[in-house]
């Protein structure tokens, strides 16, 4: 992806909080978290990166996704596995 298109916005998304009633920003920092704590059995980070994340394997390798949606098809093809919501063993390490 050429580097305007990463910035563009989107618009909102399927999992934005309904919340008004704190900042944008505080509301973006608890999903970070918790994505955060979602990806770490499989040694996959995330950070914010204008507005999209920025996902990054051991490895180094990173790739800028700009909804849930791309996150889970990156996290894939970078954990080189099929992600289960359901595996018992993912749900434990929760």
């Amino acid at each position: 992806m050429c580097g305007i298109c990463g910035l563009l916005d989107n618009g909102p998304q399927w999992s934005d909080s309904l919340r008004q009633d704190l900042p944008q920003r505080q509301l973006r920092l608890r999903q970070l978290a918790l994505l955060n704590r979602a990806l770490k059995p499989w040694r996959l980070t995330l950070s914010e990166f204008h507005n999209s994340w920025l996902l990054a394997s051991p490895t180094g390798q990173q790739a800028i996704v700009p909804s849930l949606d791309q996150l889970w098809k990156e996290a894939e093809k970078m954990a080189r596995c099929s992600l289960d919501p359901l595996d018992e063993r993912w749900l434990a390490a929760l």
